[in-house]
């Protein structure tokens, strides 16, 4: 369970949709030089499938979570396996 203060922005099922997210982040801080240290971005999963764009939509999130470690929360959907997160050693904190 999460305990999240305002501002909390919820971004749910991107599936492979780059371009829409896009789209999503250009209304919030993440894409802008300077983020509010109290706003906090949850990411509901299922990043990938669907659209053609799995592996940018992935790997954007993940640069996104390193930059903003205290800002982005990356939950794991159901299209992202236990086995695929273990494998690369991301537990569920990670995605």
């Amino acid at each position: 369970m999460l305990e999240l203060n305002d501002p909390v922005t919820i971004i749910g099922d991107i599936h492979g949709q780059f371009y829409d997210l896009l789209k999503i982040l250009s209304y919030t801080d993440l894409l802008k030089s300077h983020m509010d240290p109290n706003q906090k971005v949850v990411f509901l999963g299922d990043y990938v499938d669907r659209g053609i764009n799995s592996i940018e939509v992935t790997l954007l999130l993940l640069g996104l979570k390193i930059e903003y470690p205290h800002n982005v929360i990356l939950l794991r959907g159901n299209h992202e396996s236990r086995v695929m997160t273990e494998q690369y050693n991301c537990k569920t904190e990670c995605l």
